[in-house]
């Protein structure tokens, strides 16, 4: 729906939520808050005339960082930018610790050990976690296409087969034994071809007890998959099909 500059729907409300990004106070009788949800930002209008409870409350009461619940009707203000002008502002969730102010770049140890703060004042980085969402689901849906047959294998193993990291170890209470973390699905993987499963793959994860830094990291996710009777060739040729089509389904078409 095109709504005109200076115009907002009167005779339709609307509800939205967001965290409290940014708060303008243009004098007592109007405010400017700057909310933010789902890596969407919408601005609120708020006019003491509009506004039906305590307009103080809102200045008195809200910070940066607090998550509201906001009635009232959505338009656009003379300069063109799409805000809802509130009836109802309700706080939802507090935020009990100050927020970096403007434009921040967090240090990476930062980023890493508080990725819910990241995450609030960086919309990117919401854009990680999608794709890596749209990777794994393409991955899932090109093999199984392919008649493969997605199956889940053992956390734990008595031995520590598949690959020759280092494992991590724990220990079943029940059992009365010590056990290892998987550091690959494959033997597993490998008995379910013996045993006629043709075509199977897994996605999970994997532990592997060994160095660390910021691009590598002791728990982490891996594809595997078998397929029965083809050859390195057959597997090269599936492997660059399915790239290839996962990056032109994620970015679009792209000039080089």
């Amino acid at each position: 729906m095109k709504i005109e500059k200076g115009t907002f729907l009167e005779k339709k409300e609307v509800c939205v939520t967001g965290r409290i990004y940014n708060i303008r106070d243009q004098s007592a009788k109007l405010k400017f808050f700057d909310i933010s949800e789902d890596g969407e930002k919408i601005q609120v209008f708020a006019t003491a005339s509009e506004y039906k409870g305590d307009f103080e409350f809102l200045s008195k009461t809200l910070r940066r960082g607090d998550i509201v619940g906001i009635q009232g009707h959505a338009g656009r203000t003379k300069t063109g930018e799409l805000s809802i002008r509130p009836t109802k502002i309700e706080p939802l969730s507090y935020c009990l610790h100050q927020l970096p102010k403007g434009e921040v770049n967090l240090n990476k140890d930062t980023r890493y050990r508080q990725r819910y703060l990241d995450l609030i004042m960086n919309n990117n980085v919401r854009k990680i976690f999608e794709t890596r969402n749209k990777v794994i689901d393409h991955v899932r849906q090109y093999l199984r296409n392919l008649n493969f047959i997605e199956v889940e294998t053992p956390m734990m193993n008595m031995i520590p087969g598949g690959a020759t990291a280092r494992p991590f170890e724990t220990y079943h209470n029940e059992l009365d034994m010590k056990l290892y973390m998987r550091i690959a699905p494959e033997l597993y993987l490998k008995t379910l071809v013996v045993g006629g499963m043709n075509r199977v793959f897994e996605i999970g994860k994997q532990f592997r007890n060994e160095g660390m830094d910021m691009t590598h990291n002791p728990e982490f996710t891996t594809c595997e998959f078998y397929w029965a009777y083809a050859d390195y060739y057959d597997l090269m040729e599936v492997t660059e099909d399915m790239l290839s089509k996962m990056c032109h389904a994620i970015h679009g078409d792209t000039k080089i």
